[in-house]
């Protein structure tokens, strides 16, 4: 008979009473982590576990990755599994940890979660999965009561103390809206801008609230979503007004609150842009074989196709351009005409004007065509040599926009100095950025564009986006949302950008520093106020159109058509 050593026995004994015991934790104790809601959970939703041994003795809190750009799926000698992935972790204890589920799960109809704590795994826990189950981020991290709210634009904790008046912008926090686009990693630090795939509304007082953007909160964990939302007009007043947010149909839970005050008369604006589901990249300045370019029309059009621009418009000089059959780009006829020098861009139409200026214009508008006044900085800059003088600029009226940007003048590409002139001259057009390509192996080709805003891609709707002033001009900067609510002016883009905001002669009156979204807030004393961003990263920048103050009821936004 073989007898163990003493010392032999008691090793053994200690090795198994240092052995980590499984975790233990239910369907019932995964929750919504800003609602403790249960339920589906969603793609990119903090959850968090409680049961027993699910975590250290010793609460762990969040650790970035090796990278530095994610958060760590080890924390604590624990991890969280979805169907065997770990998942980004941001504490742990014994009796609850938080986890973000993986963007993987999205489009399953369930999910398997394990906790491991030192190497010993619980038992596989099956939850439900939904597109969206969202809820809201509260002051109290309770999942009820006042919301983490902050009121724009000075970032002040919404409360009762510090009411948002109607028609002011707040910021909310949630999560479990589900697919970002574009897509982030598991566990990344938003470094930019992501929408959420799925629509999204919310309501403050049973009113409609206006969504300026919903998506990745920038500098927190891909999962937390910020929403920027416009306290409606009609909202409920009160230092507990109830807030709910809806994504793809999915509610957050009740009980959450804001507080809301009435406003202070603010000014009201006039803005051409409305919601639509696509944004399409353009082209209406450019030139082939048929007048003084260098190549014939189907190389240019493709060139821009495969460029990644939606439409074109080819504008030689005082001829028209028949549509060359380029496929998957589509084609708008215009031309560039000349009268006494000055000249401008006739979109959509296929006939010779004759006559002055004046003449161009109206006749066009009456086809229904539009006309943009071309770069008014050429050839030698402004105010030395201009194409376009001050007083033959304040002589035409009731076109349709000006280039504020042309990439082949070069140094004078930029007319914005031109533009603020004509606005505060009581002038009323938009802004369109363009190429002028003569060349499509040179550099500036396929830099400049006109973004429109719309639900597809068919002339009917580009031309109307272009007549309506919902469109955007860029040479390289992207703005994802331009909207107004009440008395402000706020946009989007997908980088860090310095945001500009103008108003009445091209006074700069407020800049955001590496900003994702922005808000300037009317005070009433302006004509229009504009934006401009410029690309942290390569300086490049995108316009929007002027946007007006409403002096009295009867005005609208100028529309580019005949009177």
């Amino acid at each position: 008979m073989l007898v163990r050593p003493a010392v032999f026995v008691v090793l053994t004994c200690l090795a198994v009473s240092l052995q980590a015991q499984a975790p233990i934790f239910t369907a019932a104790g995964v929750v919504n982590a800003a609602s403790y809601a249960g339920g589906p959970v969603a793609a990119g939703e903090l959850v968090t576990i409680f049961g027993s041994g699910v975590g250290p003795p010793a609460p762990a809190g969040p650790q970035l990755s090796a990278d530095g750009q994610h958060a760590s799926t080890l924390l604590g000698e624990t991890r969280v599994l979805f169907d065997g992935v770990a998942a980004p972790l941001l504490y742990a204890s014994g009796s609850q940890t938080t986890a973000v589920v993986p963007f993987r799960v999205a489009g399953k109809s369930s999910t398997q979660v394990q906790v491991e704590y030192r190497g010993a795994l619980s038992s596989a826990v099956t939850l439900p999965v939904a597109a969206a189950a969202p809820g809201l981020f509260t002051a109290a991290a309770s999942g009820r009561g006042p919301a983490a709210a902050a009121n724009w634009p000075d970032g002040s904790l919404n409360d009762a103390a510090r009411a948002a008046p109607r028609g002011s912008i707040i910021i909310v926090y949630a999560t479990a809206g589900g697919a970002l686009a574009p897509a982030l990693d598991d566990g990344a630090i938003a470094r930019q801008a992501a929408p959420l795939q799925l629509p999204v509304t919310a309501t403050i007082g049973g009113a409609a609230a206006g969504v300026l953007y919903a998506g990745a909160a920038p500098g927190m964990i891909a999962g937390v979503m910020q929403i920027n939302l416009v306290v409606p007009d009609d909202a409920a007043i009160g230092e507990a007004v109830p807030l709910a947010l809806t994504v793809g149909g999915a509610s957050s839970p009740a009980n959450v609150t804001v507080a809301v005050r009435a406003a202070i008369d603010p000014p009201k604006l006039l803005s051409p842009y409305a919601l639509r589901a696509n944004v399409y990249k353009g082209q209406m300045h450019a030139h082939s074989t048929r007048s003084d370019g260098t190549q014939d029309p189907a190389t240019v059009v493709a060139a821009y196709r495969d460029a990644g621009y939606d439409f074109m418009a080819l504008t030689d000089h005082d001829t028209p351009a028949p549509d060359p059959g380029v496929p998957g780009i589509l084609f708008i006829p215009g031309m560039e005409q000349e009268p006494n020098g000055n000249h401008l861009n006739r979109i959509n139409v296929t006939d010779i004007a004759l006559g002055n200026e004046q003449n161009m214009i109206d006749t066009t508008l009456a086809k229904g065509g539009l006309v943009f006044l071309n770069h008014p900085n050429w050839p030698g800059g402004y105010p030395q040599n201009p194409n376009w003088t001050d007083a033959e600029l304040l002589a035409v009226r009731n076109y349709c926009g000006v280039e504020v940007w042309n990439s082949l003048v070069g140094s004078n590409s930029n007319a914005e100095q031109r533009a603020d002139f004509l606005l505060t001259q009581q002038r009323r057009f938009t802004l369109v950025g363009t190429d002028d390509c003569h060349d499509v192996r040179n550099s500036a080709c396929k830099t400049g564009s006109t973004r429109v805003f719309a639900d597809k891609l068919a002339a009917e709707e580009i031309l109307e986006g272009l007549r309506q002033g919902n469109f955007y001009a860029s040479n390289g900067g992207a703005i994802l949302s331009i909207s107004t609510g009440g008395a402000y002016l706020a946009l989007t883009t997908d980088r860090p950008a310095k945001v500009d905001f103008l108003i009445d002669g091209g006074t700069l009156v407020y800049s955001a520093l590496s900003a994702f979204t922005a808000a300037y807030q009317a005070t009433g004393r302006e004509t229009y106020i504009r934006a401009r961003i410029t690309y942290d990263f390569d300086k490049t920048m995108a316009w929007t159109n002027p946007i007006y103050v409403r002096r009295s009821s009867a005005e609208s936004y100028p529309e580019c058509k005949a009177p």
